[in-house]
């Protein structure tokens, strides 16, 4: 089983480690400065007894615990046994322990110098024991394990104050994983709470931003979805219309001639799903790239869109009457075909029985449509993904457009200048 790393244990076990090897150099250096401090004291004593006087060969002369001698022979016997004469080096103490100092007191201590009094040789020698120092006495631990357990106490302390220090950090780390986690919809509309550490509030806002962008781009793909197969509708039943009109005719034997005009409304229906498709997707990117226009006429496009929409009065009694005129506009085809397309569409379908007119005179377009019926639907003309669309792409471009309802039914308004 692959063991997940905590960043919790990784932390408290560094600060640990951390610790440990700091308080024991700490500890150690503590020490031999101790010792170097003992080394000193008793070197600057011997040197300030060097020039007594009345020491001549043979007669070495003793103050306190020190031996001032002129010669090394007439230095104590143990010292002579427990020091090198060959390793004393002049004005350096020369020193030797009977034990196994830090872990244990020393039994014994010895220490020799050497020095050049007025151009006379002195040997200045001292030795400490247990019965001529109280502090060699076995009264308690040695200074090592002294600092060794302050060493330890410090250490204990040093890994609290982690933990705590830990423990403090981790909740409000553990309250932002927890918020994180049961980040929605709502929430993500709302402001990010406080987690208490500055740091950890920009994290948090990054996370809520990161999930916006997701969000917004989530509805902004399932708008798209919406809107194609919205408008794609009729250009596939056309389609799929024409091509089984296109194989009985072919079947039957019908001039060629007819079955041209069949197919060139499949190539047509063809061509405007790939138009629907690239608008929509340009739209639904919100690119800043401008779609190309083409010189088209709207009043042709107007009376090709409601032919192929006529379906959508199979059963119903309605008269529509178009006029249009000839007039050409430099327009984005794909986009006028979505706009006059949808509006047409809602005309049609929510007259059940009635009037419809369409009008087309140069960039101006109006349709009226008046239900006789009483057969009401709860869509209304202006409801829905198609003029959700329509009022986008109206609204992207400019164009002047008006929506307005009336007696029975509504007037549409729109010019594409």
């Amino acid at each position: 089983m692959k063991i997940i790393p905590s960043l919790k244990l990784y932390f408290l076990v560094m600060m640990l480690i951390t610790g440990v090897a700091t308080i024991s150099i700490m500890s150690v250096v503590s020490f031999k400065y101790f010792v170097y401090g003992i080394d000193i004291a008793i070197g600057d004593s011997m040197r300030s007894i060097a020039n007594i006087e009345n020491v001549s060969e043979g007669n070495p002369v003793g103050i306190n615990d020190f031996v001032v001698a002129s010669r090394w022979q007439d230095l104590p016997p143990i010292i002579q046994e427990k020091l090198d004469q060959n390793s004393l080096e002049d004005n350096q103490l020369l020193k030797a322990l009977d034990g196994k100092p830090p872990f244990s007191q020393p039994k014994a201590a010895y220490f020799a110098i050497r020095l050049d009094v007025d151009g006379q040789e002195r040997y200045i020698s001292s030795m400490l024991t247990s019965e001529s120092r109280p502090k060699f006495e076995d009264s308690g631990p040695p200074p090592f394990i002294n600092l060794l357990l302050i060493g330890l106490t410090v250490m204990a302390l040093f890994t609290l104050a982690p933990y705590f220090i830990l423990r403090k950090i981790a909740t409000p780390v553990e309250k932002l994983m927890l918020w994180a986690k049961q980040l929605n919809k709502k929430q993500l509309s709302l402001p990010a709470p406080d987690f208490h550490y500055s740091e950890l509030n920009s994290l948090a806002k990054i996370v809520q931003s990161s999930l916006q962008s997701v969000q917004t781009i989530l509805k902004r793909e399932k708008r798209f979805l919406g809107y194609a197969s919205h408008e794609l509708r009729t250009p596939i039943a056309v389609t799929r219309t024409n091509t089984e009109l296109l194989r009985k005719m072919i079947s039957k034997g019908i001039s060629s001639e007819k079955q041209l005009v069949v197919l060139d409304r499949i190539e047509r229906a063809s061509i405007t799903m790939t138009d629907l498709t690239e608008t929509l997707l340009w739209l639904n990117r919100q690119s800043d790239k401008s779609i190309p226009v083409k010189s088209i006429s709207l009043g042709l496009m107007t009376q090709q869109l409601l032919e192929q929409l006529t379906y959508l009065l199979n059963g119903k009694n309605v008269d529509v009457t178009i006029e249009t005129d000839i007039s050409i506009h430099s327009l984005p085809e794909a986009l006028c075909q979505i706009v006059i397309t949808n509006l047409i569409r809602n005309a049609l379908q929510h007259t059940q029985e009635g009037i419809i007119t369409i009008q087309q005179s140069k960039s101006r377009l109006v349709i009226n449509n008046q239900n006789m019926s009483d057969d009401k639907h709860d869509e209304e003309l202006g409801f829905g993904l198609g003029l959700e669309l329509t009022a986008r792409l109206v609204q992207h471009y400019g164009w002047q457009y008006e929506n307005v309802a009336t007696a029975n039914g509504h007037h549409v308004e729109i010019n594409f200048a």
